[in-house]
């Protein structure tokens, strides 16, 4: 069995469409996006989206923290992709440990596992990792749970989570239903690309 580390958002919360509209009002100004304008944000994380939408870099720290603090009071009304709360079951009844590495705040991550009835499943929540990047948080969740890079997983949406995996070095199943594109993501060489939440079953069973 294996320690299974996923992503939050995109990953198991469909959090881009509150992440955009958040983007709306507080750097465009109440100006909505286009579906245009939304297709182009696929692949950015939440800064490059808030730089490319016209936020000065310097406001950033700022807009981050007003962010957080945002979704935690909207954290109930972003939905869960469909399945995922079926695959964290099965994961754990399969016997794999499981733990969430996230650039989002792990108190705004405990509320929402708490609300969708998951949270007995984890064994451990680094959050903030975006801030010294996802390689430093996935090896020290594998110090504290005294694993091998060998015996664990990442499930993550993004390329910087591919490449966090990578770094750490350990296996990473890119998902596609999140916030990158899957031809963006399978240039990064994930071990596998899971269009669907039960491909990680199947992928985590074939290898």
């Amino acid at each position: 069995m294996a320690l299974i580390i996923l992503d939050f958002d995109g990953t198991i919360a469909d959090s881009f469409d509150y992440v955009a509209g958040f983007l709306e009002r507080h750097v465009r100004r109440g100006r909505i996006l286009t579906p245009k304008e939304k297709d182009t944000l696929r692949g950015m994380n939440m800064q490059q989206m808030a730089v490319h939408l016209g936020c000065p870099k310097w406001k950033l720290p700022w807009l981050f923290l007003i962010g957080r603090r945002a979704m935690r009071r909207a954290i109930y009304d972003v939905p869960m992709f469909a399945g995922m709360g079926k695959v964290i079951e099965q994961l754990q009844n399969e016997g794999h440990e499981l733990a969430i590495v996230s650039s989002n705040n792990s108190r705004n991550i405990k509320l929402y596992l708490h609300h969708h009835h998951l949270y007995k499943h984890f064994t451990d929540i680094y959050g903030g990792a975006g801030f010294f990047g996802k390689r430093r948080a996935i090896r020290s969740v594998l110090r504290r749970n005294s694993v091998l890079p060998k015996d664990a997983w990442y499930i993550g949406d993004e390329t910087r989570d591919v490449e966090g995996a990578h770094a750490a070095g350990i296996r990473v199943v890119a998902v596609t239903w999140g916030f990158d594109k899957a031809d963006l993501l399978e240039s990064h060489k994930p071990t596998a690309l899971a269009a669907v939440p039960q491909d990680i079953i199947r992928i985590l069973e074939e290898n």
